[in-house]
């Protein structure tokens, strides 16, 4: 397991650092071991669906700074999210991709 340090700045304010596994095999799944969200919000070793989107928003940081905003976050608060809530919206908002995809192919 190989960790790279990453944060994601999204245009609604929303911002995430994580630590993701470089070495996963696996392109449709990428392994967060820790996900962790300006709003308060805390995802521990979660597997999300690939999100080219997320990834147009997202830049490597330092393992410094990763833990330096993990402790200003963690002073404004942070409480544990619901996996499964963001494993439904990551999967229903890939699957309209696809059908959107296969919509255009077709005409």
């Amino acid at each position: 397991m190989k960790l790279s340090y990453i944060r994601t700045d999204f245009p609604n304010g929303r911002s995430h650092i994580l630590m993701r596994d470089s070495e996963s095999t696996n392109p449709e799944l990428v392994h967060f071991l820790l996900v962790l969200s300006s709003n308060g919000t805390l995802w521990v070793d979660v597997f999300w669906p690939y999100d080219e989107e997320s990834e147009s928003y997202t830049h490597r940081i330092s393992e410094q700074q990763f833990w330096q905003t993990f402790r200003e976050w963690r002073l404004q608060g942070i409480f544990l999210g619901d996996n499964g809530k963001v494993a439904n919206m990551l999967a229903r908002k890939r699957l309209s991709r696809k059908q959107a995809h296969k919509e255009s192919l077709t005409k």
